[in-house]
C-alpha cells in the first residue's frame, strides 16, 4: 500500500511540471523603399518552393552540414513558405517602388509584367548563428513564359545574439538581400524594355 501511495506521489508531480510554453514567430518586410519608382510595373512573387525540410511549423537548426534540429518550442505562426512568399513580395514592392507586386497565387486574369520563381534550398541557421539562405530564382517576362534570368544566390547574415528572436531578424535580412537581387535584375530588365 505504502509503494502504491509514493507511486501515486511520483505519479502527480510529474503530471505537475509543466513543458515551457511554445512561442510563435514570423518574419518581416525590412527592406527601405526605393528612391526610383517603377510604379507602373506589375510583378507576381512566386510559387515559392521550400525544401522539404523547411515545409514545417518547427524552426529548424542546424548542428552539423548533415544534422538538423527540430525545435519544438519555437515554431512558425502560420504556413511558412506562404510567410516567405509574402515577405519577399513586399520587400520587392518596396525596392521597386510599386503597389503591383503580388505574392502568389494571384488572379489569372491578371496580365503580368514579370514573374519571380524562387526555390529555396536552404534557410537555416548553424551553431555560428549565421543565417544562410540558398536560393536559385527565375525571373519570367510576358512573352510566354520567356525566361529572363536564372540565378543562385547565397546569403549569409550573422544573427546578433543566440536568441531565436535574433535568428528570425537574421532570416528577415536575408530575404530582403535576397529581393535587392532580385529588384535589380527586375529594374534592369524593365529599363531595357522601354
Amino acid at each position: 500500500m505504502k509503494t502504491l501511495f509514493l507511486l501515486y506521489i511520483v505519479l502527480l508531480a510529474g503530471c505537475a511540471a509543466q513543458s515551457p510554453p511554445s512561442r510563435f514567430f514570423i518574419l518581416g518586410p525590412v527592406a527601405e523603399p526605393a528612391t526610383t519608382r517603377y510604379a507602373n510595373l506589375l510583378v507576381g512573387v512566386g510559387p515559392v518552393d521550400l525544401a522539404d525540410y523547411l515545409n514545417r511549423n518547427q524552426m529548424v537548426h542546424r548542428d552539423t552540414e548533415v544534422r538538423l534540429q527540430l525545435d519544438e518550442f519555437n515554431r512558425w505562426a502560420g504556413d511558412h513558405g506562404k510567410n516567405i512568399t509574402t515577405v519577399l513580395a513586399e520587400n520587392l514592392a518596396r525596392l521597386l517602388g510599386s503597389d503591383g507586386v503580388l505574392p502568389y497565387p494571384w488572379s489569372s486574369s491578371l496580365d503580368l509584367d514579370y514573374q519571380v520563381v524562387v526555390a529555396i534550398r536552404r534557410f537555416d541557421a548553424g551553431r555560428d548563428n549565421r543565417v544562410i539562405l540558398d536560393a536559385q530564382w527565375q525571373l519570367f517576362g510576358k512573352q510566354p513564359q520567356k525566361l529572363l534570368a536564372i540565378q543562385r544566390s547565397h546569403i549569409e547574415v550573422p544573427a546578433t545574439d543566440g536568441s531565436q528572436e535574433a535568428l528570425v531578424n537574421a532570416q528577415s535580412q536575408a530575404l530582403a538581400r535576397l529581393g535587392k537581387v532580385i529588384a535589380v535584375a527586375v529594374r534592369a530588365t524593365a529599363d531595357h524594355d522601354r
